[in-house]
């Protein structure tokens, strides 16, 4: 009798328990506090549509202007003395540059250039003497008269070009020494370089510019040249000379020259930093704390609709410190944009603007 009304007793509870359970997911009771918790507060902004002024940093160096290098040379074989300059050195018009000697070999090339005048000199005279007693033709006295201009000439130009002169090369420009191509003792072949200058207002600053970024450095463009080594230095403003149409093999950049103004003081191969500055017109833009990136690599921005977030993907163009251009079909000028509380936003969510 008794265990007939535990089973009893046990069955009511079950039924009961069973109702209350049915009754509560009937009429969605508890719902409310499973599924809802605190809604996020967010701050927005809108997106605006206007001009961006994007600062474009890039880097490179103080080059001279192409093919504007002056190689010093001799046109005979030589032995340098001693060199007077170091490069990166400024000299003046008639400094002083190197001291050299005749070669051995120029030594001979001079001293019969010399004896070859001399005796063509002589048989000169002694044919003019001839063609006097009328014992020399026309032709004869034409001839040697041909082999003592000849000779002439010949040791004019080595005495022209420093045989048998002044023992030291002077320099015929002011200019920066670039490159100092002899060292005491070097035998110099005829027309070898010794000493490269540099003229002062023929330097120039070298930039490497990324491919994307060339609307900002058009030829004619301002661009402010800052030497990344000397803090204290001034900064020089430069126009942007040629662009050119290729990407270096070395560097990946694309080679930008930049002219400067009349006494820069720049330091031949100084490295140097570039400003230049773009602006992009009608671009949709946006605070810069409003842009996400996401997972995958690109960038996302969270507006709100109907109190809820809605995700975009968005591409970026150009920025500046405050504010970024971002690319996407479905953003609009005057979309509210979150920009405070976006980093906990879900696609869908809902949020609640903070005034």
């Amino acid at each position: 009798m008794k265990k007939k009304q535990i089973i009893i007793g046990s069955l009511a509870i079950v039924l009961i328990i069973g109702g209350l359970v049915w009754v509560a997911q009937r009429f969605g009771i508890g719902k409310e506090e499973t599924k809802t918790g605190p809604v996020p507060q967010v701050q927005v902004a809108k997106v605006e549509r206007k001009s961006i002024i994007e600062k474009v940093i890039v880097y490179g160096s103080v080059v001279a202007q192409p093919g504007k290098t002056h190689s010093v040379s001799i046109a005979f074989e030589t032995r340098v003395r001693h060199v007077l300059v170091a490069p990166g050195q400024f000299v003046k018009e008639n400094d002083a540059l190197i001291e050299i000697e005749l070669s051995p070999a120029a030594q001979v090339q001079f001293q019969q250039a010399k004896n070859a005048a001399e005796a063509a000199q002589k048989e000169l005279k002694q044919t003019q003497e001839r063609f006097n007693l009328k014992l020399a033709t026309n032709q004869e006295l034409s001839a040697a008269e041909k082999t003592a201009r000849d000779a002439e000439a010949q040791l004019t130009a080595l005495q022209r070009a420093g045989a048998g002169g002044d023992k030291r090369i002077h320099s015929d420009i002011s200019g920066v020494i670039a490159k100092v191509d002899a060292q005491d003792g070097q035998i110099v072949p005829a027309g070898g370089p010794l000493v490269e200058i540099v003229a002062e207002n023929e330097i120039e600053v070298k930039l490497g510019v990324e491919a994307e970024d060339l609307s900002a450095a058009q030829e004619g463009a301002p661009i402010t040249v800052v030497p990344v080594n000397d803090p204290t230095a001034a900064k020089v403003q430069g126009t942007v000379r040629l662009v050119t149409r290729r990407i270096d093999p070395t560097t990946r950049l694309v080679d930008v020259y930049v002219a400067l103004p009349e006494a820069t003081k720049l330091l031949l191969d100084g490295y140097v930093r570039g400003e230049i500055q773009r602006t992009e017109k009608d671009a949709l833009v946006v605070p810069r704390s409003a842009v996400l990136p996401n997972e995958s690599r690109e960038f996302e921005v969270f507006t709100v609709a109907n109190n809820r977030a809605v995700k975009h993907t968005v591409k970026i163009g150009a920025e500046n410190s405050n504010e970024l251009q971002v690319l996407a079909d479905d953003l609009h000028p005057g979309d509210p944009v979150v920009t405070v509380g976006n980093y906990e936003l879900e696609d869908g969510m809902a949020v609640e603007i903070k005034k």
